[in-house]
This record gives structure tokens, sequence and C-alpha cells, in this order.
């Protein structure tokens, strides 16, 4: 079996026109005039940027789309990467199955196959090993399974790591190759800076930053015990008023008030991350609480489930993250929201709203998808007598 892929990624338009053979569908252009790509050595260095994180061992897809009012030309719609280290045929056909099915999720023009691997050699090398075959039939076979659905391979290259004044090659029709220029000078990483989108060096590196802190795991459970008969008293105390919504509301609002602490610069303590893992197990709660994204408050409340996420045991580490997942996903952080949801997976298996984000990830469904979930907590929340965008809740 393969490795899951990399949740895509969506980008904004550009704007391919006419190319050399393997050459880019030529000026591509990813947010601006000032970030045109034109040729293959400019849009491997731009990958990066466009994927968050500096990939090693994968296949990277670029699914183009037309570009909306402009006929005749295209847009990056989508970018995932795929692990290449599951050799056979029927790991082959699962890589480009997928493909083949983020793909599907749009109206796909053409797409761009990139092979980052530290062990492919140059076709100019005297001793092209079986690694280059195998590039070469993992696009060959891509090449095929596109074509069956009408969805030209427009260009594929190989390197052997991004980098500057690193080379690269082509997998496609004639022979080319060329340096790389340096990633950290590309206008497209540039622009995801001033985004305020991050970089990070590698895949790894993005595991790491929501492992779990195992010092302040470890004195979760005494913690959470408490916070658990405290919510038990509050909740037999709306039974006795007669109030079912009591509980969920002042358990709402416990959450709002550590995201307000957040704002004011006061990450929790453990006591209080205890406390508001204790309200996320009341669904209508947890469910309420997809209406921050996008918002004011939704950058405060990422670090809080980030928070969460390094801090939790299982089970209850997985509404966490799959909360992390989803403020990821929603604001197009594809690679974070994969290894978030990854890690709310591995917590709990059967979770169902992980589950069916993941099937959302990996299948390429575009985050604006994501704003029912948000609608509808907003609308249960307002239900409860809290209005989520407001400034202070």
């Amino acid at each position: 079996m393969t490795t899951p892929a990399e949740p895509p990624v969506h980008r904004q338009p550009s704007t391919p026109e006419d190319a050399p053979p393997q050459g880019l569908p030529p000026d591509v252009s990813l947010s601006g005039p000032d970030s045109h790509l034109r040729d293959p050595g400019e849009f491997i260095a731009a990958v990066p940027a466009m994927l968050g994180f500096v990939p090693a061992r994968s296949l990277v897809i670029t699914v183009l789309r037309a570009a909306s009012g402009e006929s005749g030309r295209a847009a990056i719609d989508v970018v995932a990467r795929m692990d290449l280290d599951s050799p056979g045929r029927v790991a082959t056909g699962e890589l480009v199955d997928r493909v083949a099915s983020v793909c599907a999720r749009g109206e796909a023009v053409a797409v761009l196959a990139l092979i980052v691997d530290d062990r492919a050699t140059a076709p100019a090398d005297r001793h092209r090993g079986v690694r280059s075959r195998r590039h070469r039939d993992v696009i060959a076979a891509l090449e095929h399974r596109l074509d069956a659905d009408a969805i030209p391979l427009a260009g594929a290259w190989a390197v052997r790591a991004i980098g500057a004044e690193l080379s690269w090659w082509s997998l496609l029709g004639p022979l080319r190759g060329g340096c790389q220029p340096d990633p950290a000078t590309s206008m497209v990483t540039l622009n995801q800076v001033l985004e305020g989108r991050p970089m990070r060096a590698s895949r790894t590196e993005l595991v790491d930053s929501i492992a779990v802190n195992a010092i302040v795991r470890d004195k979760m459970p005494t913690l959470l015990e408490s916070a658990t008969e405290a919510a038990a008293d509050r909740l037999a105390q709306a039974a006795r008023r007669g109030e079912p919504n009591f509980y969920s509301r002042a358990a709402l609002r416990q959450v709002l008030a550590r995201i307000a602490d957040i704002e004011s610069g006061a990450l929790p303590n453990v006591a209080e991350l205890a406390e508001v893992a204790v309200a996320l197990r009341d669904p209508s709660v947890r469910d309420i609480l997809f209406g921050l994204m996008p918002g004011a408050h939704a950058r405060a409340a990422e670090t809080l489930w980030l928070e969460l996420t390094r801090a939790l045991p299982d089970p209850d580490r997985a509404e966490a993250a799959m909360l992390l997942g989803y403020a990821a996903y929603a604001r197009g952080d594809g690679p974070l929201a994969g290894v978030a949801l990854e890690a709310a997976l591995t917590s709990d298996e059967s979770h169902r709203m992980a589950n069916l984000l993941d099937i959302g990830l990996q299948t390429g469904m575009p985050p604006e998808r994501l704003r029912r979930l948000a609608e509808a907590g907003r609308e249960a929340a307002a239900d409860l007598g809290v209005d989520l965008r407001s400034e202070h809740p």
C-alpha cells in the first residue's frame, strides 16, 4: 500500500499560454504580474512555496483548469504531493488513480508533474540506474491514465532536490534540462511570505509542529478527571433547571473565553486546556466552533486547537486535531490540514468528521465547500444566544 497522498493545495489563477516541448505551458502567473513562471526551473523553484514545505521523494502534481473569462488560458487550481517510496505496479496504479481523482474534482484541462528524488540520475549521467527508469514508468502510467479522461500531461520533470543551481531534466518529449533558480528569491515564495503563509523546511518539520508534548500530556489525566466532574455538576444543574441548552451554552462560552485570552496574548494553562477538552466532548459545542472559520477569531481559535493537539491524550486529542485540520483546510493550508487529520484518525480511527474531512482533502475538494459547515455553526451558536461574529464573543 502507498502512504496517503499529501492533501491538495488550492492556488490562485495562473495563465499558461503556448510552450515549446517540455517548457511550461508558459507565463504561469500565480498571484499577479510579478509572479510569472516562464520555464521549468522557475516552476520547480516555486513548488515549495506552493506546497508550504520542501518535498522529498515525492511526486508533485499541478492541476490546471480553464481560467474564468480568459479563452485559451489556464489556471493553477491544485498542487498535490504524493509519496514515491512504494514500488511496484499496484502502487503505481494507486498513485495515478489518486491524481485522476484530484483532476475529477474540477474541470482540469492539463496536468504538470514533478518528481523529487535524491536517488534520481539525470539522463546525461553515464550510469542511468533503475530509479530513473522507475520515474519514467510512473510518468508513462500517469500519462496513460490521464489520457483516458482526455486530460493532457503537459509537462513532466525530475530533480534530485529543490535548491539553487541544482539540475532539473525532462521526463517527457525531447531531452531538456537546466538549473533551478534560488527558491528563496522566487516571487511566488515572496508572495506566500507576505500573505503570512509559513514555509517549512520539510514535511517532518510540519509533523513535529503538532507532536504531543509528553510532559504536558502526562499531567492531563488528573486534570481531565476534575474537569469532567465539574462538567457533570453543570449538566445536572441544567437538568434541574429544565434548561437543556444551559450546559452547552456554558461550555461554549468557556471555549470562547480561552480564545479571547489568546487574542489578548495569554496562552491557556494546562488546567484550562483540560476544561476546553471536556467542553469539546459535547458534539453541539464542537460543531458550533466550525463557525469561527473564517472570521475575526479564526487565528486565535487555530492556536487553541494546536495547543490542545499537542497536550491531550487519546481519544480527546482526536477532537482537537480534527478542529485544527478543519481550520487549516478552511484557509487553504492543505499540508497542515493533512497531518492534523492524520493525527486525529490515529487517535480515533472511527472519528466521523475527521474521516469526512480527510476524504475531502485527498480528493481535492476545495476549501470553499466547507462554508456550509461554518454557516451551520454560526446558526447553532445564534440559537444558544451567542454571536460568533461579534468582536468579543
